[in-house]
């Protein structure tokens, strides 16, 4: 079983939100404390071993623009040095979930755009969680996640590496894939990329966001459907894909042969769960999660 030892160191739907409206600080925090606690659980019970990446014990900072060290902070991340959570202190007044407990279901937040509208600091903490899990994954073949061909200026070594965070992002937030036209594989993975490249210049140019996201999504797919989406992620966390060839429907389909070879050596059995297929192995412990205190 799951071991909830959370420390404060120096499916019901939700009937209204709250927010912490105490004069104690403290208790603040410690009410998000329990946020975080609860959507670590609920993204273990939707995908299955979520917790066998993280540290042991980490800690959550608030961060005001007054800190030091982090000061400069305009949103979420993580220290991964010091496996600390970092949050702008302004998120101990956002509107969170009454009963709080509801937080421990997944799936149904990002089923109903109500409550994302309603209570959008639950994709906040997902995304950060999100994002721990995958800079721990990427670190174990001594890699940062993003990879770092994603701040690249060439455009075929960004736009791969683009395509994994896509992929990636549209399989822990969606149940379903979105409808797009699927035959027009030359559009979403081109085989000559030098001609895609002299069209397409720009990156909000639509047809290179059709290629960032639809071609992401077509990229993972098919492991997260043989493999679960845990196994598939971690894959593409710790192996950057890249244009080969001048062609990235090549590129792409190798990619996902080695992944398959590389998965099936090491699949243990399947099992499922929570509206995705989980990998089934043995129970981890939720990670010990500290508060730190000024």
């Amino acid at each position: 079983m799951f071991r909830f030892m959370l420390v404060i160191a120096g499916c019901v739907l939700p009937a209204l939100g709250i927010a912490c409206e105490s004069g104690d600080r403290r208790t603040c925090m410690e009410q998000f404390r329990t946020l975080v606690s609860y959507r670590m659980e609920a993204i273990e019970g939707a995908f299955g071993d979520f917790f066998g990446l993280l540290p042991s014990e980490m800690q959550i900072k608030f961060v005001s623009a007054k800190d030091s060290e982090y000061g400069r902070l305009a949103r979420e991340a993580y220290d991964q040095n010091r496996r600390v959570l970092l949050f702008p202190r302004r998120v101990l007044g956002a509107k969170t979930p009454n009963p709080l407990r509801w937080a421990t279901y997944y799936w149904p937040y990002y089923q109903n755009e109500r409550y994302q509208l309603e209570f959008p600091i639950i994709a906040q903490v997902d995304n950060l969680l999100w994002n721990t899990y995958l800079q721990e994954a990427a670190r174990d073949r001594g890699l940062t996640w993003p990879h770092k061909e994603c701040v690249s200026s060439d455009v075929g070594k960004r736009l791969p590496c683009e395509m994994v965070i896509k992929g990636v992002a549209e399989h822990v937030k969606t149940l379903r894939s979105p409808l797009f036209n699927e035959n027009r594989i030359d559009r979403i993975w081109p085989e000559d990329f030098r001609e895609f490249q002299r069209r397409v210049w720009r990156t909000g140019d639509p047809e290179y966001l059709d290629v960032q996201r639809y071609g992401g999504i077509l990229l993972a797919e098919p492991l997260v459907n043989e493999f679960g989406v845990l196994r598939a992620i971690v894959y593409m966390a710790q192996h950057p894909f890249h244009l080969e060839e001048n062609n990235l429907r090549v590129s792409a389909l190798r990619y996902q042969q080695r992944a398959r070879d590389a998965l099936a050596a090491s699949a243990p059995r399947p099992t499922l769960s929570a509206g995705r297929l989980a990998i089934q192995s043995p129970p981890s412990e939720q990670p010990t999660i500290e508060t730190i205190s000024e």
